[in-house]
């Protein structure tokens, strides 16, 4: 072979791509997932590329961004837009030409070189823009699956706050019934006191052992739930529940209801409408069905083959010049495939009505909730505070001598019902503005949403 022959083999050798195993082991893999944590360096380094504080509070945005960190989900949507990245690489490929060498040896000719060698060159040449549109498809849907990772990340970070919220509850409900279990426990012993004094009936006892009874049962199903939420916290993280451990959760931005009446949810609908990151996503799927719809109309028209060629023919050198091949459209000027194109654009395009009228039902059921919560929220503050003035008199009372301690611990139990009432009503109201929260992609005050969504 030519030495400039050998250099040019070579050189096209070393431009290839080469493969790379990469096994999956299952072991290894769960080994990984069950090592997460809330403190491994890993998440840590994350957390400095951010330049957050080290030791700050894991509240629900800091548990957001382990979230967006450690949750498969987000792991996955992040392939699928490096897939959808890497089909813009395939899409602005040029065809490569391709050449033919046919030696033939003719065994009866005389007087003659008995070969004849014929060379072909073939280099096919687009048209009608074809590449342009292929490129445009690619890249709308590259956008679209980057915004599907925003649009995931809000999905996550919604279940996220509602698994907070959950663990909020189940701890805060533990702890009033545990209170309310030793407010119980003494006012059935001054029952007992009174019962043994031949003042009070047995059957006002039994009545206050059954309620005793009772909370006890609802403390060892709250404490059930505790655990339970816990592991749904975890989850929602994209860690096992023993990679929190150790950790201290936030519960600030829980302990108080925004005024859903100061929320302009007219105009956030509006803006949802438009800028929701599916909204979007979709937008730029149905930019890439036009560009599907252009690129099937330009292959109405047939690709050029260029077939220059060369031919040794018993000492002769001929050279062919082989302008053009054409396909001729003969049976099909490839109506089918544009037919299919037209179509998917008009599905693209009742998908994204449908899902605007979605986002309008989210929005206006989310809505209508977290209103009529807020009013139970007022009245349950108010029997609350009724309670605790309750509890204030009769404390007087008992220092002036006018009642006995009883009283005053048959007060302080219905302060934490009133508190245990209270409490179920401000877990409703969180659950209805989180779920007002996610219809509109939109934080609405309980710590700002972290646009960097990639570790």
């Amino acid at each position: 072979m030519h030495p400039r022959q050998t250099l040019l083999f070579l050189t096209l050798l070393t431009g290839c791509a080469h493969f790379q195993d990469q096994p999956l082991d299952a072991q290894v893999s769960a080994s990984g997932l069950e090592a997460r944590s809330l403190n491994s360096g890993g998440l840590q380094a994350y957390f400095a590329s951010l330049k957050l504080p080290k030791d700050g509070p894991w509240d629900l945005a800091k548990l957001t961004l382990a979230a967006l960190f450690y949750h498969p989900d987000m792991a996955l949507i992040r392939a699928q837009a490096d897939m959808a990245g890497a089909a813009g690489q395939t899409a602005a490929q040029r065809p490569n030409p391709s050449v033919a060498i046919t030696p033939t040896w003719i065994s009866n000719i005389a007087d003659a070189v008995p070969w004849i060698f014929v060379g072909a060159l073939s280099i096919p040449i687009e048209t009608a823009g074809k590449r342009g549109y292929r490129m445009d498809k690619s890249r709308h849907l590259s956008a679209a699956a980057r915004l599907r990772i925003a649009d995931t990340a809000w999905l996550v970070r919604s279940r996220l706050r509602l698994a907070l919220l959950d663990v909020y509850a189940s701890e805060t409900a533990v702890q009033m019934l545990g209170q309310q279990q030793a407010l119980q426990a003494r006012v059935n012993g001054d029952l007992q006191a009174q019962q043994q004094a031949g003042e009070l009936a047995t059957s006002d006892v039994l009545a206050a052992q059954l309620a005793l009874d009772q909370v006890r049962l609802g403390l060892s199903a709250a404490e059930k739930k505790r655990a339970d939420s816990q592991a749904v916290l975890a989850a929602a993280l994209g860690i096992p529940v023993s990679g929190l451990a150790g950790v201290k959760l936030d519960f600030t931005a829980f302990a108080q209801v925004s005024d859903m009446r100061q929320i302009a949810v007219k105009q956030l609908t509006a803006k949802a409408l438009r800028e929701r990151p599916d909204v979007l996503a979709l937008l730029a799927e149905y930019a890439a069905a036009q560009a599907a719809l252009q690129l099937e109309v330009a292959n109405q028209y047939p690709n050029i083959q260029a077939n220059p060629g060369y031919t040794w023919n018993t000492g002769e050198n001929r050279w062919l010049m082989g302008l053009a091949a054409l396909q001729l459209p003969v049976f099909n000027q490839n109506q089918g495939p544009i037919a299919e194109m037209a179509a998917k654009r008009q599905e693209t395009a009742q998908r994204f009505e449908a899902l605007q009228l979605r986002i309008i039902g989210e929005i206006d059921r989310a809505y209508a909730a977290a209103q009529a919560v807020q009013n139970r929220m007022a009245a349950a503050e108010q029997s609350l505070d009724n309670r605790k003035a309750n509890v204030a008199a009769i404390q007087n009372l008992l220092t002036a001598g006018e009642v006995d301690a009883h009283a005053l611990a048959t007060a302080e139990l219905e302060q934490s019902l009133a508190e245990r009432s209270r409490l179920d009503v401000l877990v409703e109201s969180q659950q209805a503005a989180a779920q007002l929260e996610a219809a509109l992609r939109y934080p609405l005050g309980t710590g700002a949403f972290i646009k960097n969504t990639s570790p």
